[in-house]
């Protein structure tokens, strides 16, 4: 099995693959999340959320797997992907939020909408 080594710790090919797909899909996902709070973005934000949905998937797959092989010991690697989950979900709530505080302010203007509409019709 090819090993190499990063400070005074081995770790396997499978390893370095593991930690490059993590780190890739870590960048895609504050990407996809700094996208989402662009409000010029709404007429994608479904596929813009199910795009989100399946890099934090193969997120977790990836970090999953490295957690579970024993023989990866590189602690303050694992220590910074949770600050990063911690992170994500920190921005994912505030851009939640937005979008929910944009779904209820469309509401309220359709509602306003129809009851012009009900006064307009009743002239």
């Amino acid at each position: 099995m090819k090993t190499h080594l990063i400070g005074s710790r081995m770790k396997t090919a499978q390893q370095q693959v593991l930690m490059d797909d993590l780190d890739t899909s870590n960048q895609e996902c504050l990407e996809a999340l700094n996208y989402l709070k662009n409000k010029d973005n709404s007429e994608k934000l479904e596929e813009l959320v199910s795009n989100l949905q399946d890099l934090m998937s193969k997120r977790q797959k990836s970090l999953s797997a490295l957690i579970a092989d024993d023989s990866f010991t590189q602690r303050d690697y694992l220590e910074r992907q949770l600050e990063l989950t911690l992170s994500f979900k920190v921005k994912a709530k505030l851009v939640m939020k937005g979008l929910q505080s944009d779904l209820n302010l469309g509401k309220q203007n359709q509602r306003q909408l129809n009851v012009y509409k009900s006064i307009d019709s009743d002239r």
